[in-house]
């Protein structure tokens, strides 16, 4: 397949427009970062899991635990989840996630950031939640908020909902040294003045420089502004990927490593920042992004997983969703396995995932030029049928 049509296939999902305050900026961001919404977690109690065993060794079913309705993954227009790169090792991503580290259970959220008229406008958080959100942000920076403004959701977010058009999705907070915007779905973006210069003797850029190089501007950014990301133990997850013309793009994202293993997996998914560069200045931090998935999520449970040897088995007779017009091609092109969560404003439950890189077949369809190959995305529920009211079939 030529670059056009493959373009057209996988889809512009990694550049996002964001204007405010007369600023218009590119930031790119991988799908899974919406997939790719940490604070606030409201949770109640439904009940207390306990494996029961039969004389199989399997646990039996806990009734108490509610049914899960997988959501529908679907590509909303955008083209599907894929990526380019030269080699599957090359699809690391700093996923804590380890096959042979022992995991029973893990919990399933309900998003009350659902946004079910499919706008994609943020929601959630009320307008009180976001301004001391704002508060503790610009506390943390050492600054004081000169003037604020709020903006309400469009017309397109109340068609076909009960959502009013004039609910607050964003406030806005402007100091003497940036702009920061608190969104309903947890988000929250620190604008820079025109750009911040790192000093002389760092390299940080979009591209063009070498891992070592990305890794030390990095380290840097995290210090410099500790206060802001309070992270008690800070973990690089340096990612990239290519485009079309071979170019490796690099994003800068750093999470807060907890010390039980449940809890670093939820903040790798759920709760992390990004750097971004300006794409205009090389040298110059344009803003940060911070995601908190859970901002206001309600626990339904921990539920009881099925292993990746399980899931995999199920991805082989098709019990999958995906995002590739194509079947999954089979056992040899599985490239990655991953244990994940999906989240954003279409997820209305969210639950884990084994995600399966799968190196789609070097075809017509799917050609690449340069010795670039790409790997399609396949998500088998992690969770065990019994609990699923709509397992893939």
């Amino acid at each position: 397949m030529k670059s056009e049509k493959l373009l057209d296939a996988i889809g512009e999902v990694k550049d996002i427009y964001i204007q405010d305050a007369n600023i218009k900026v590119s930031v790119r961001r991988t799908w899974m970062r919406w997939a790719a919404g940490a604070a606030c977690l409201c949770a109640f109690v439904v009940g207390t899991f306990v494996f029961v065993w039969n004389g199989n060794l399997s646990p039996t079913k806990n009734d108490m635990l509610p049914q899960i309705t997988i959501p529908e993954y679907i590509d909303d227009g955008r083209g599907f989840e894929g990526y380019i790169c030269y080699s599957a090792e090359e699809l690391e991503n700093g996923n804590p996630w380890k096959e042979d580290r022992e995991l029973e259970t893990l919990p399933v959220y309900k998003n009350g950031c659902y946004n079910p008229s499919g706008a994609g406008e943020p929601l959630g958080l009320s307008e009180s939640e976001m301004n001391e959100r704002l508060t503790k942000a610009v506390e943390r920076l050492g600054q004081t908020i000169l003037e604020t403004e709020s903006e309400t959701i469009g017309m397109m977010g109340g068609i076909g909902t009960e959502i009013p058009k004039d609910t607050v999705c964003s406030v806005r907070a402007v100091t003497v040294e940036g702009v920061l915007t608190a969104y309903a779905d947890g988000k929250l973006k620190y604008e820079l003045p025109e750009g911040t210069a790192l000093p002389v003797g760092y390299h940080f850029a979009d591209s063009g420089i070498s891992k070592e190089e990305a890794e030390t501007a990095l380290e840097y950014l995290i210090k410099k502004y500790a206060a802001l990301l309070n992270y008690d133990n800070p973990v690089i997850t340096l990612q990239g990927e290519y485009d079309f013309s071979g170019n490796h793009h690099y994003y800068y994202i750093v999470y807060d490593a907890a010390k039980e293993y449940r809890e670093n997996i939820l903040n790798y998914n759920f709760r992390f920042a990004e750097f971004v560069p300006d794409p205009t200045a090389m040298q110059n931090l344009l803003l940060i992004w911070f995601t908190d998935g859970l901002a206001k999520a309600e626990k339904l449970g921990d539920y009881p997983l099925i292993s990746v040897k399980e899931a995999k088995k199920k991805l082989l007779k098709g019990q999958y969703q995906t995002t590739v017009p194509t079947d999954m091609p089979g056992k040899d092109y599985i490239a990655k396995e991953e244990l994940v969560y999906r989240m954003g404003p279409s997820e209305e439950t969210m639950l884990p995932y084994y995600r399966f890189y799968v190196e789609l077949p070097d075809t017509d369809e799917y050609q690449m030029e340069n010795g670039l190959k790409i790997y399609g995305v396949y998500y088998v529920p992690a969770i065990r049928d019994e609990y699923i009211v709509n397992p893939p079939a």
